[in-house]
């Protein structure tokens, strides 16, 4: 079993990136927040994997949290979600946003993401709801012991992007003091948009 890479991305499609570990690329598909987040990056970086194992081949899928990880693990264990459309749902919001959707019992806004029906949102409230939360707490206290969170700014979202940041080989120091940088608007659009703003500060440090 495969549970993580670590190497530089090489190339990307539109699913997903190929990543180059000693000389071998393994594609791995991935959620369109992590794509935008390993194309952008710079020299190695990790990625956390699941293998689809099929008689037609072995699928990667990969993930730059191990929440993220988490949240698609439980997603494809409810009937009608494949690892696909769990990129998918993974792909619509933060997933500190999809444990409160889902906890919250909040179908219709579940039923907004890219490709989620009204019947797979609330088989994933019935499925799911109160599995997750203490998923997002753990996460958030590791995160948490360096943050200089400043208030006015959504606290999970910075949370979320010192993580996603972190796994991509970014010093902790470098990535808070980027973020404090990053104006208010990207934080309004949300966590992609605050990771691109976010590389694009980190890249010309280097």
């Amino acid at each position: 079993m495969i549970g993580s890479l670590r190497g530089k991305v090489i190339d990307r499609f539109d699913h997903g990136v190929i990543i180059e570990v000693l000389g071998v690329g393994y594609e791995v598909f991935c959620s369109q927040i992590t794509l935008e987040a390993l194309s952008q990056a710079q020299g190695s970086v990790l990625v956390y994997t699941f293998a689809q194992y099929r008689s037609e081949g072995v699928s990667l899928f990969g993930f730059l949290t191990p929440l993220e990880k988490t949240l698609f693990l439980n997603l494809i264990k409810v009937d009608t979600v494949g690892p696909k459309s769990a990129l998918h749902i993974l792909s619509g919001a933060p997933c500190s946003d999809l444990v409160q959707m889902i906890d919250g019992e909040d179908v219709q806004a579940l039923a907004k993401l890219p490709k989620v029906s009204k019947k797979t949102a609330e088989l994933v409230v019935v499925k799911l709801k109160g599995k997750l939360k203490d998923l997002v707490l753990t996460e958030s206290a590791a995160s948490l012991e360096s943050s200089s969170y400043k208030p006015g700014r959504d606290r999970k979202l910075r949370i979320e992007a010192i993580s996603t940041l972190g796994h991509l080989g970014y010093r902790t120091q470098d990535v808070e003091r980027v973020l404090d940088q990053v104006e208010e608007n990207y934080w309004t659009e949300g966590l992609e948009s605050v990771i691109r703003r976010a590389l694009g500060g980190l890249s010309g440090q280097s």
